[in-house]
């Protein structure tokens, strides 16, 4: 039985879906999500944040702009992409620029 549960846990920790469950899109559908991180990377890059391609994939470029938007907007700091997110790099005043833009 403990073989077992070691295996299982194992297992789960081994997933990528495990790894990536720190950004859980909370209950989005999958292009819903998708057309967020996309959005939210267009945002970034034109902030001056080098979230690379905006390909609605959140990997490691853009979620390290993402920490790096958050930290100077004084937002919590998680990398993730969430709808809060995109709406505070849209509607936010005064604007928040990385380095590459002011």
């Amino acid at each position: 039985m403990i073989r077992i549960l070691i295996a299982s846990a194992l297992l789960t920790a081994a997933t990528p879906a495990f790894a990536a469950s720190k950004c859980d899109p909370r209950g989005m559908p999958p292009d819903t999500y998708t057309a967020y991180v996309a959005d939210a990377q267009q945002q970034l890059n034109e902030h001056g944040f080098n979230a690379g391609t905006a390909d609605g994939k959140p990997g490691s470029r853009t979620q390290s702009a993402v920490r790096t938007y958050q930290k100077k907007a004084g937002l919590p700091v998680d990398g993730c992409v969430s709808k809060e997110l995109v709406d505070h790099l849209h509607f936010a005043q005064p604007k928040v620029y990385g380095g590459s833009k002011r």
